[in-house]
């Protein structure tokens, strides 16, 4: 039986609670404030900026966790918080951990204080954080670097004629080579896809609904083809709400990741899909009943 949460950093809260220390007050002019978990209860509510902890520039995550149930009825404000790599949000305040009072108010002003961290500067310049990669440096004309490293980390991909610099993003690079022109056949088979009559590529592992018979390739899990071939790309390892959720995948913002369990088993794979918060403590949050033989 699984019960985990797919997000590497955060698991977005339901609309049903959160803790009282997260709720709103009303100021003499009727103006809400947030009262009170580190945050500044005489601050007004404002459209972004950061409550009570200085500077943003730090690109770590922030110690910052949606409750999957939480037990209180909601009545606080939705903040942002950043994750290492993205900006999440957290409804309701109903939060755990000790960054909860570094929350702002907007997604918009979250990627502002990090824009200048690498997975925000990738992605605003049109690169692609590899987040669940392990790469030995930023991928160079949509390469990966050719060198050996004993710990991989994340990097940019910022696709074919392009490369990557820490201090502006995702460039035009004259260095890059133009390559042959080759049929999306070979392009196929040489990236380790399968070439056969199923109509359309694939999409993460997922066939289109088209009947036909026309050649397409089969990437596989985790890839789409593209201009170079089968590609990792972050649509696959994100899951949405319904789809399956294998591996390091993290699910989309609200959804924990899910097997259905029973007396007979586990069924099919695992998905992502909304908590399950029943006040029986024998039903746990995929809505598996934990006595069940």
């Amino acid at each position: 039986m699984r019960n985990r949460v797919a997000h590497t950093f955060v698991v977005a809260a339901l609309l049903v609670g959160c803790s009282d220390s997260h709720g709103l007050v009303e100021d003499d002019g009727g103006a809400a404030r947030i009262d009170a978990s580190g945050l500044d209860a005489g601050m007004p509510v404002d459209a972004g900026s950061p409550r009570d902890a200085g500077p943003r520039s730090a690109c770590g995550a922030d110690d910052a966790r949606a409750e999957v149930c939480p037990e209180a009825i909601c009545d606080g404000l939705p903040l942002w918080y950043w994750s290492g790599d993205e900006c999440f949000e957290i409804d309701c305040g109903a939060c755990t951990g000790a960054d909860c009072g570094r929350g702002v108010t907007s997604e918009a002003a979250c990627l502002a204080a990090h824009a200048s961290c690498e997975p925000a500067l990738c992605r605003a310049t049109d690169g692609e954080w590899r987040w669940w990669g392990e790469h030995c440096g930023h991928f160079v004309c949509g390469r990966e670097p050719p060198v050996d490293c004993i710990v991989g980390m994340p990097a940019c991909d910022c696709g074919p004629f392009r490369s990557f610099d820490p201090e502006r993003g995702c460039f035009d690079d004259a260095t890059c080579p133009v390559p042959e022109p080759v049929t999306d056949e070979h392009l196929c088979t040489v990236t380790g896809g399968t070439w056969s009559n199923i109509c359309c590529h694939t999409e993460c592992g997922r066939y289109c609904d088209l009947d036909c018979a026309a050649p397409a390739c089969d990437c596989g899990p985790g890839r789409i083809f593209e201009v170079r071939g089968c590609v990792d790309r972050a649509r696959c390892h994100e899951p949405l709400a319904g789809e399956t959720c294998e591996g390091e995948a993290r699910c989309q913002n609200g959804t924990v990741c899910c097997e259905q369990c029973g007396g007979a088993g586990c069924v099919g794979p695992a998905t992502c899909k909304a908590p399950v918060c029943d006040a029986d403590p024998t039903i746990d949050t995929c809505g598996n009943n934990l006595l069940a033989p």
